[in-house]
This record gives C-alpha cells, structure tokens and sequence, in this order.
C-alpha cells in the first residue's frame, strides 16, 4: 500500500508543528490501519498527542506557522470524552485532526496508548502509529462505522496475535466494552467461530 505524497506533505506538516511544541505523537488514522489491517483510500490524517487542550492556542500558532488552516476546535466527540483540533492543508486538501490528551479517562488511555506506540515504514517514510491494541480501542470508542469496518480488518489479520486483557481493561475503564462485545461477537459470526470472547479465561 502507497499513499500519496499529499498524504505525506500534510503530514510532515503536522508532524513539524507537533515537533516544534515538543510534544509526543503517533498516528492513529489510515496508516495504522493499513499496518494491522486493510488499507483503504483516505483524504485525511488522525494524530494522538500528548498535548492538553489548554495548549490550543499554541498548536494553532504552531499549524499556521506550517501553512495548515485551522477548521475548528477544540471540540468534543459528544459522549465520548475525545476532544481535538481540526486543521486542513490548502495546499494538498488533506484533512487533519489532532486528539488532545485530556483529564478524562480517555486522556489516560491516550497517555498510556502513547507509551506503546510502534513504528512502520510506508512509501520510505517512518512514522510511529498506535498499536493494534490500541487502534481497536479507538475505533469501538469513536463507533463510526468506517471505524467499525477498519476493526474487522484488524481482527481478520490480528486475532490470535492481540493482548486481549489489555483490550478488555481500557474497554471496560473508558465505558466501551457492551460495545466491544458486539462488535467481537459479530466478528465471529461472520467466521463462523464459537461465541466466545477472547479474553475470557
């Protein structure tokens, strides 16, 4: 899988406003998808980073001063305790959300999701993303189905390979997990596989 180099002149864009304020980062959008799932076409690029949403101004400050134009935010996902900025790259057309981390729960899972990031190597470019773990976390989290539908990819290539407690732990303290069982049970389902959560004993 190849993505384009307006893909990646946003993000190096981002990548050097987040640089400049010194914060941590990891992509969580279409890269980590097409690493531990099914790549698919993207006009956008999902970053986590350790920034509070008190330090808006400053990655505004720090956008604008890479050429990217601020669309909206901070803003929050409504009963989902995700907050972030939204920027556009005029030059490419490629949408840019950055995730703050936060006091919520969410905020620790974010902390933490960004002590296990991984890296990987798209079109000579390395970038650190989210784990499989954590992505699967995110994705149930946001329940978009786009999202819903990148988690089945993850699950068709990363099943038997992914730390399942963990999973289930921040499942259960960010209030997903009713909904991480659906979308497990229907998973296995559709493979025709026993009706069993893997993280059962």
């Amino acid at each position: 899988m190849s993505f384009s180099g307006e893909f990646h002149q946003a993000a190096a864009r981002t990548i050097d406003a987040l640089s400049s304020l010194k914060a941590d980062w990891m992509i969580i959008g279409a890269i980590p998808v097409a690493a531990w799932g099914q790549a698919r076409a993207t006009t956008d690029a999902d970053f986590a980073a350790s920034l509070d949403f008190a330090d808006a101004d400053k990655l505004d400050q720090a956008a604008l001063a890479q050429g990217l134009r601020k669309e909206k935010g901070p803003i929050e996902i409504p009963q989902k305790r995700l907050i972030l900025s939204k920027y556009w790259d005029p030059e490419t057309s490629i949408g840019i959300d950055v995730f703050y981390t936060t006091g919520y729960i969410t905020g620790d899972f974010q902390k933490q999701a960004l002590k296990r990031k991984k890296e990987v190597t798209f079109d000579g470019r390395t970038y650190p993303i989210v784990s499989p773990e954590d992505l699967i976390v995110y994705k149930v989290l946001a329940y978009r189905q786009k999202g819903l539908d990148d988690v089945g990819t993850v699950l068709e290539r990363q099943f038997l390979n992914l730390d399942w407690a963990y999973i289930r732990a921040w499942s259960d303290k960010v209030g997903i997990l009713g909904l991480l069982t659906d979308v497990v049970t229907q998973y296995l389902q559709e493979q025709g596989l026993p009706i069993r959560m893997p993280w059962e004993p």
